[in-house]
């Protein structure tokens, strides 16, 4: 493990409700959809039974055949039409995908994240299609965009699979010509299941509460941080490098 003084060489985030602020629009197209069926039934109970059943079929697919996110998140829309015993279909995806340019960064992204390049290399990879991922960036100033960022188009791997992570760390070296592994990268991520991948791959990891679907502490496995917000991680990562 490296030492205080040159740890991290670099920060790897999640994207979705860790750097943008996804399950705001995702709470909106459930009110949608259940407009469309003329369903008394909750938007928030909506969109957590599918937040559920989309990450079911995400770790299915993380560890089996590949599948595009889209498509995981229909199917997981399809299995709560069926719960809540709504005639609904998976082409209602489309409710999601064309809302999904709504999809903003957290206030505290881009001020944390123009910080945190000053002192060292920031990475993102995402669970969700190369378009969709692009819509989410542009939305960053260049001096708030990660030095590297991918997704699970490119790498034909999707978290928190370690074939995912590890894909990251060996493409961004070769991307940023540095060596980058598990043991001098921090990971942060809002999503639970993110984290506890990244751990068990070796990596320093770090949990930030976001709202809707978090909890009030991480379930499982205690990871190495918990924030509040990005301006934390930054003040974690300057402590570190100054060997603090």
């Amino acid at each position: 493990m490296a030492k205080k003084g040159d740890w991290p060489k670099a920060i790897f985030y999640d994207s979705k409700n860790t750097l943008w602020a996804w399950d705001v629009v995702w709470e909106e197209v459930c009110k949608q959809i259940l407009k469309k069926y003329n369903s008394q039934i909750d938007p928030l109970e909506f969109y957590r039974m599918w937040g559920h059943f989309s990450t079911n079929e995400n770790h299915r697919v993380a560890f089996s055949r590949y599948q595009a996110f889209t498509d995981t998140l229909s199917k997981a829309l399809y299995n709560t039409h069926i719960w809540f015993n709504i005639p609904g279909t998976r082409e209602d995806i489309k409710f999601m995908t064309d809302r999904w340019d709504e999809v903003q960064p957290f206030p505290d992204t881009i001020p944390a994240l123009t910080e945190q390049k000053k002192i060292t290399k920031v990475l993102s990879f995402s669970n969700v299609e190369t378009r969709y991922l692009d819509m989410m960036v542009r939305k960053l100033p260049e001096a708030a965009r990660p030095h590297f960022v991918s997704d699970m188009d490119k790498a034909i791997f999707s978290k928190p699979s370690p074939h995912a992570y590890r894909w990251v760390l060996q493409t961004a070296s070769r991307w940023l010509n540095m060596d980058l592994n598990f043991s001098n990268v921090i990971y942060c991520a809002g999503v639970q299941w993110d984290v506890q991948g990244a751990m068990a791959c070796g990596m320093k990891a770090c949990w930030i509460r976001r709202p809707y679907r978090t909890t009030a502490e991480p379930e499982g496995e205690k990871p190495d941080y918990i924030i509040n917000n990005l301006n934390e991680l930054t003040k974690i990562v300057q402590d570190n490098l100054a060997g603090k």
